[in-house]
């Protein structure tokens, strides 16, 4: 029923510590239905490796992506690809759910109409000790940058065959832009005011590294992909 999209790297050789710790979150879900689907633009065999200690206990699908690398919108396009439930929920390597109930509330809250849901989350920089919980809306001018939604890891899509993948041109401003199109296509998200999900804060987070040229560049681009 559910597809667990994570695109991952190596993440300054965390990356294994990171999806191993979401492997441990998995396998407490008291919603077992799901599939976990990896792309990986990794260059060295930690995370493939990590998957193959949990094929076991988990259905993972394992993807080596050499496309695009370094692109996250990319990576995620990829594993999306690869999704076969009827629902995608996208998790970032470096996040992870915050209990054994997340996957069970999302299904629940996922009507029959439901397009697009979002969940509220919290921030742990060691996976234990939570902070700043954090509820989602949307804005028409999110895309401009100001995310009120937060990172696409509290998010799930229905897959469908006509479901929108994030732009391949955008690293800064991917998530904000792809929720631009989802309202324009689908109206505005359920939004599932229960903690689903905890983005991990560490110093190699993109949002640390990247370049203010970037950023002001990528503004340009999605103001002109939006007639703004």
């Amino acid at each position: 029923m559910i597809s667990i999209a994570i695109p991952t790297y190596e993440s300054d050789g965390r990356g294994a510590e990171f999806i191993e710790f979401q492997f441990k979150k998995f396998l407490q879900q008291t919603y077992k239905d799901f599939e976990v689907v990896i792309s990986d633009h990794s260059q060295d065999d930690e995370i493939e490796k990590a998957c193959l200690d949990f094929k076991d206990r988990l259905e993972i699908k394992y993807l080596r992506n050499e496309k695009a690398r370094g692109k996250s919108a990319s990576n995620v396009n990829n594993a999306m690809r690869h999704c076969k439930g009827e629902i995608i929920k996208i998790i970032f390597q470096d996040d992870f759910l915050r209990d054994e109930f997340s996957l069970e509330k999302i299904y629940k809250s996922f009507g029959a109409e439901t397009k697009w849901l979002i969940t509220s989350c919290e921030h742990s920089a060691d996976g234990e000790i939570f902070y700043r919980r954090f509820t989602p809306r949307y804005h028409d001018k999110i895309h401009l940058g100001e995310n009120t939604v937060s990172s696409p890891s509290v998010l799930s899509i229905r897959n469908d065959e006509d479901k929108i993948f994030f732009d391949d041109n955008l690293i800064w401003l991917m998530d904000v832009e792809y929720y631009k199109r989802l309202y324009n296509k689908w109206g505005p998200p359920t939004v599932l005011d229960e903690v689903g999900v905890v983005n991990r804060m560490w110093g190699s987070q993109l949002s640390a590294k990247m370049p203010q040229r970037t950023k002001d560049d990528e503004l340009l681009y999605v103001m002109g992909v939006h007639g703004v």
